[in-house]
C-alpha cells in the first residue's frame, strides 16, 4: 500500500499539468456571482439612485427661506432738475427686503421632496431586483440548454449503438432496409436537434453576457445550481408597493401645502436714508415696514389647489391598490404553476425517469433476442430521450416560476 500511494500521486500531478491552464485556473461562474456581476453598475438604477440623491438635495433646499432682497434708492428728485447734490430733499436709501413664505409650507414642501426621494428610490430597489431577476433568467436559460446538450450528447452513442445494432442484424438478414434506414434517421435527427441546441446555448450565453460581461461569460458554468431561497409571504414589502405609498404621501404633504395657501405671506423691509444735502444738518432716517398679502378670494384659486391636491391624492392612493392587485394576481398564479411544476419534476425524478429507462433496456433486451421488433425499440429510446429533456425543461421551468415569485415578493432588494 505504501508503495502504490507515490505512483497514485505522480499519475494525478501528471495528469493535472496535461490539463488546459483555463481549466485548472478559471473559476466557474455561479449563480450568486451573476447576481454580484449584474448589480454592479446597473444603469436603471443607477438613473433612480440619482433621481432620489437629487430629491433630496432638493428637500433641504425647499426648507430654507428665500433670498433676502436688497434695496437701492433715491427719493425726492426734483422734477425740474436732475441735480441732486443741491436739493435738501432728496434721499439715498438702502435696505434688505425678507420673505417668509405662508405658515408651514417650507416644512410641508421640504417633506413632500423627501416622500418622492423615498419613491425614487423604492423604484431603484426594484430596478435592482429586476436586474437580479433577469440574470437568474438567463442564467437558468443557460443551464438548461447546456443540460439539454449534454442529454443529447449521453444519448448520441446509445443510438450509435442503435445504428450498429441494426446494420448487424441486417447482415445477418433478421432486420430488413427500411430498419437500417431509419437508425440512420434518427441518428441523423439527433445531430440536427443538437446543433439547435448549441445554437440556443450560444443565444442564452449572449442574454447572460449583457449583465455579467463578456469576461466573465466565457468561464464555465457551475456544475450545480445552488437552492434559491424557499418563497415568502412578504407582498407589501415589494419596492414597487413601497414607491405607491410615497406617493401617497407626498399627496398628503401636497394636500397640507395647498392649506397654507389660506395662510398670509408676510415681508419685513429696512431702510437706512441719508440726505444729499448735508448743508441743513439734517440727520440720517431709518425706516421699517411689514408687507402681508390678504388672502381674502379664495374661491378660484385657493379652493381649486386644494381640490386639486385632494384629487391627485386620492389618484396616488388608487394607484397603490391597483399596484397591489396587480401583484397578489400574479403572485398567486405563479405560486399555482411553482407548485404545480414542483410536483412535475418529483413525479419525473421518482417515476417517470425510471420507468423510460426499464422500458429502453427491456425493448433492447426484447430486440437482441428477437423478441421485439426493430419500431418498438425507436419508440422506446425516443420516449427515454424525450423524458430526459422533459425533465430538464420542467426543473428549469420550476426554477423560472421561483424566480419570478421571489421578484413578485419582493426579496433579494
Amino acid at each position: 500500500m505504501g508503495s502504490r500511494l507515490p505512483k497514485m500521486l505522480a499519475v494525478a500531478l501528471s495528469t493535472a499539468f496535461m490539463l488546459p491552464l483555463p481549466v485548472l485556473s478559471e473559476p466557474v461562474l455561479s449563480l450568486m456571482e451573476a447576481e454580484r456581476l449584474a448589480r454592479i453598475d446597473d444603469p436603471a438604477t443607477l438613473r433612480y439612485q440619482e433621481l432620489a440623491e437629487a430629491r433630496r438635495e432638493a428637500a433641504i433646499s425647499a426648507r430654507q427661506l428665500p433670498d433676502p432682497m436688497l434695496i437701492m434708492e433715491v427719493m425726492d428728485v426734483a422734477r425740474d432738475g436732475l441735480s441732486i447734490d443741491d436739493d435738501t430733499m432728496t434721499q439715498l436709501r438702502v435696505g434688505v427686503r425678507q420673505t417668509f413664505p405662508r405658515g408651514d409650507s417650507r416644512r410641508l414642501a421640504s417633506e413632500r421632496e423627501g416622500a418622492l426621494a423615498m419613491a425614487d428610490a423604492a423604484r431603484g430597489s426594484n430596478a435592482e431586483i429586476t436586474a437580479v431577476r433577469a440574470v437568474r433568467r438567463a442564467y437558468l436559460s443557460l443551464y438548461e440548454q447546456r443540460a439539454i446538450r449534454e442529454v443529447l450528447e449521453k444519448s448520441q452513442p446509445l443510438f450509435e449503438d442503435l445504428r450498429d445494432i441494426t446494420e448487424r442484424e441486417f447482415a445477418s438478414g433478421f432486420a430488413d432496409q427500411q430498419d437500417l434506414l431509419r437508425a440512420e434517421l434518427e441518428l441523423s435527427r439527433l445531430h440536427d436537434r443538437l446543433l439547435s441546441v448549441q445554437a440556443q446555448e450560444a443565444a442564452a450565453r449572449a442574454q447572460l453576457a449583457r449583465w455579467v460581461g463578456q469576461d466573465a461569460i466565457s468561464r464555465p458554468l457551475a456544475p450545480d445550481l445552488p437552492d434559491m431561497t424557499a418563497p415568502a409571504d412578504a407582498l407589501l414589502s415589494h419596492p414597487l408597493l413601497a414607491a405607491e405609498q410615497a406617493l401617497v404621501d407626498a399627496g398628503n404633504h401636497g394636500v397640507e401645502l395647498a392649506r397654507q395657501g389660506y395662510r398670509p405671506q408676510w415681508s419685513v423691509e429696512l431702510t437706512y436714508g441719508t440726505p444729499t444735502e448735508r448743508g441743513m444738518d439734517m440727520p440720517d432716517r431709518m425706516s421699517a415696514m411689514v408687507m402681508v398679502d390678504l388672502p381674502l378670494f379664495t374661491r378660484q384659486r385657493q379652493d381649486r389647489d386644494l381640490s386639486a391636491s385632494v384629487h391627485r391624492r386620492e389618484a396616488a392612493q388608487y394607484a397603490w391598490d391597483a399596484q397591489a392587485l396587480e401583484l397578489q394576481r400574479q403572485v398567486g398564479e405563479t405560486q399555482a404553476r411553482w407548485h404545480q411544476l414542483s410536483e412535475r419534476e418529483r413525479q419525473y425524478a421518482e417515476r417517470l425517469l425510471p420507468q423510460a429507462r426499464e422500458n429502453a433496456e427491456a425493448a433492447e433486451h426484447g430486440y437482441r433476442n428477437r423478441t421485439t421488433d426493430f419500431n418498438s425499440l425507436v419508440r422506446a429510446r425516443l420516449t427515454e430521450l424525450e423524458t430526459h429533456i422533459e425533465a430538464v425543461r420542467i426543473g428549469s421551468q420550476r426554477r423560472l416560476e421561483q424566480v419570478d415569485l421571489l421578484y413578485l415578493l419582493g426579496e433579494n432588494a
